[in-house]
């Protein structure tokens, strides 16, 4: 047989071979377990991951992946869990995403929405082709070298092979106070202290616990702690495959809000929801707030077991009383972390007043003022210097304040007594004319406005937010006491032994006229 025909056949049995080898399924490889050939020669630095295309369903986008919403997903979690990406990449990706997509509120996606994912930042791969690509008439150093080809979107990214970092020897900070929580809401047989290990075939993995912390979940399944995302993604992806019971966290805990949010959505209770709000109450009205609201199980509504858990930074712990009538509604307040400094509570003075009729509230008003008044006196219009003839007309209310004489007369109807009332303004008098259909409000207002006293009506903030995971409003007036940043309130709302409490706790004193 001749030399050519022996080299067609070994060709062509070759090339079988090889179109055998691409068809079959049992060859095909992992994604999350490809590797980026650059980096099989690579030195020193590790180069930045990339971000490999994901096929998704539907029409593929040159350059992007489409990823549809599943329940429970959020961006940040999707950029994490679904394409590999560190903990700043998937931050710094985010507002790319949100302005593609029109999301206003990553956390409330809405479940079958299809988001489109760039796979790279913008102007990365123009970067690329800088750093690659020779600048024009500039020639290359070693001109025998093969020139490596620029990597295409088509082409797999694969793993950077980042190495493990120094050994922890301690646990990341804040986690002691997590733990404690974590004992209550998912009361554990025993702790994990020996490392976390995955037996297989091809490898043996094992994790310090020290360095990689864990929890275990409501589902029984185990919530992994890698704080700050410094796991390899190799590790992570052969976590995932051997074990899918464990799920990673790679929120750092020194942001107490987004690590107990990972951690909570890792564990699998039956709802978790974020700022929760409950309002008590009308006027006044109680506001408590919580970041997370837990029911651990579907019976936990109906057994008042659900959680109220507070991690934020509060300069004011909620009181005594409130935790109490929290308890009594079936709620139970965690509140791991003390507040972040003491706040020193304001000298307030509230004055309650229970009169419902013109000339009760006045004298409760004066009262409140300490201001002293009498009662029916008769005032002086004309005297002998007058023309020899002496007139006095009677005030409901007389009394004088830093130099000014006030009147206040309560109009019945007669118009010769409201004629003499007015020619008491003339003689110098202050006079506050009362109606008797004039309430609370009318009549404060009318006082105030003839003692010169700044003061508006409304709705309150007695207890702010900003102190407090809870705020208290009330209505009534609200005037600046002499302390500056001390107030008076003068109000005639209800109060009841709930709300005094509360406000005794807040730094108020309860006056009742």
């Amino acid at each position: 047989m001749s030399r050519t025909p022996r080299r067609l056949t070994a060709g062509m049995l070759f090339t079988g071979m090889w179109v055998i080898f691409l068809a079959s399924p049992s060859h095909a490889i992992d994604p999350r377990f490809e590797l980026d050939p650059k980096l099989l020669g690579a030195t020193g630095e590790t180069p930045r991951r990339e971000v490999r295309e994901r096929k998704q369903a539907g029409r593929p986008v040159a350059g992007m992946s489409e990823y549809t919403i599943k329940p429970r997903d959020h961006i940040y979690l999707i950029l994490v869990k679904e394409y590999g990406l560190t903990s700043a990449e998937a931050e710094a990706l985010i507002p790319e995403v949100r302005r593609m997509n029109g999301v206003t509120n990553i956390r409330r996606l809405q479940i079958g929405q299809v988001l489109k994912i760039p796979l790279a930042r913008p102007g990365a791969q123009q970067e690329e082709a800088a750093r690659t690509t020779p600048a024009r008439g500039e020639e290359r150093k070693n001109s025998g070298a093969a020139e490596t080809p620029t990597r295409t979107e088509t082409q797999p990214a694969g793993h950077s092979l980042r190495m493990m970092t120094p050994a922890i020897d301690r646990e990341p900070e804040g986690l002691a106070a997590v733990r404690r929580v974590w004992d209550d809401l998912v009361p554990a047989t025993e702790t994990r202290t020996a490392p976390l290990e995955i037996e297989d075939r091809n490898f043996s993995l094992s994790l310090d616990p020290s360095a990689f912390p864990s929890f275990p979940a409501a589902d029984g399944g185990t919530v992994l702690v890698d704080a700050g995302g410094k796991m390899p993604p190799l590790v992570k992806a052969l976590i995932e495959e051997k074990d899918p019971s464990i799920r990673i966290v790679s929120e750092d805990p020194r942001n107490r809000r987004r690590f107990m949010a990972s951690l909570l959505a890792g564990a699998r209770f039956y709802s978790v929801e974020e700022n929760f709000s409950l309002d008590v109450g009308n006027d006044p009205k109680l506001t408590v707030r919580a970041d997370f609201k837990i029911e651990k199980t579907a019976d936990s509504l109906l057994r008042h077991e659900v959680v109220l858990l507070n991690v934020g930074d509060y300069r004011r712990e909620m009181p005594a009383p409130l935790v109490q009538y929290l308890r009594k509604e079936g709620f139970q307040l965690v509140e791991p972390f003390p507040p972040v400094g003491g706040v020193p509570l304001a000298k307030h003075q509230l004055h309650q007043i229970t009169a419902r009729e013109a000339r009760g509230i006045v004298d409760a008003l004066l009262k409140s003022f300490n201001i002293g008044y009498d009662v029916d006196r008769n005032v002086e219009l004309y005297g002998m210097g007058d023309g020899g003839v002496r007139l006095f007309v009677r005030a409901d209310r007389y009394f004088e304040d830093r130099g000014e004489r006030y009147v206040v007369s309560y109009f019945d109807g007669d118009p010769v007594s409201y004629t003499l009332t007015r020619l008491l303004e003339i003689r110098g008098y202050r006079v506050v004319m009362l109606d008797p259909k004039d309430d609370f409000r009318k009549v404060s207002e009318k006082l105030l406005t003839r003692l010169r006293m700044p003061g508006h009506f409304a709705r309150h903030d007695l207890i702010p937010l900003r102190d407090a995971p809870y705020a208290l409003q009330m209505s009534g007036y609200k005037m600046r006491g002499a302390g500056g940043n001390d107030s008076v309130i003068l109000t005639n709302v209800e109060i009841n032994a709930f709300f005094r409490d509360l406000l005794d706790n807040s730094g108020y004193t309860i006056i009742t006229h």
